[in-house]
């Protein structure tokens, strides 16, 4: 069983994103996908296998995105990829304020109206 994360870092220049990723790989991440986003940026879709210490990372990501599904503290939380709080999705965009269409299964992005 994998554990999957979006990385996006803010400055993600190749040669800066070849650096992250890297240290990422370190922390036994593998690359599945990169793909350039909207703004220009790029971002790394990563799975490693789940263990132990991936558990509490899982809840921590499953809590984020409880937060944002029922309003408590959204201006807190940060435009980052999130846990589909719909689970039709692997991951959705929290753009900051909302829900956004973008989503991605497996490092394949794709788009889904967010459920009201």
């Amino acid at each position: 069983m994998f554990e999957y994360a979006a990385f996006n870092p803010y400055n993600s220049s190749p040669e800066a994103l070849a650096g992250e990723l890297t240290k990422k790989s370190a922390e036994g991440w593998e690359v599945v996908s990169i793909v350039p986003t909207t703004d220009g940026r790029y971002c790394a879709f990563l799975r490693r296998a789940t263990n132990t210490s991936t558990v509490s990372q899982n809840t921590n990501t499953d809590m984020t995105s409880n937060a944002i599904s029922s309003g408590t503290n959204n201006h807190e939380v940060p435009a980052a990829w999130y846990a589909d709080p719909s689970s039709r999705f692997e991951l959705r965009y929290w753009n900051g304020k909302e829900w956004t269409e973008h989503v991605a299964r497996a490092g394949q992005q794709f788009t889904d109206p967010p459920v009201a």
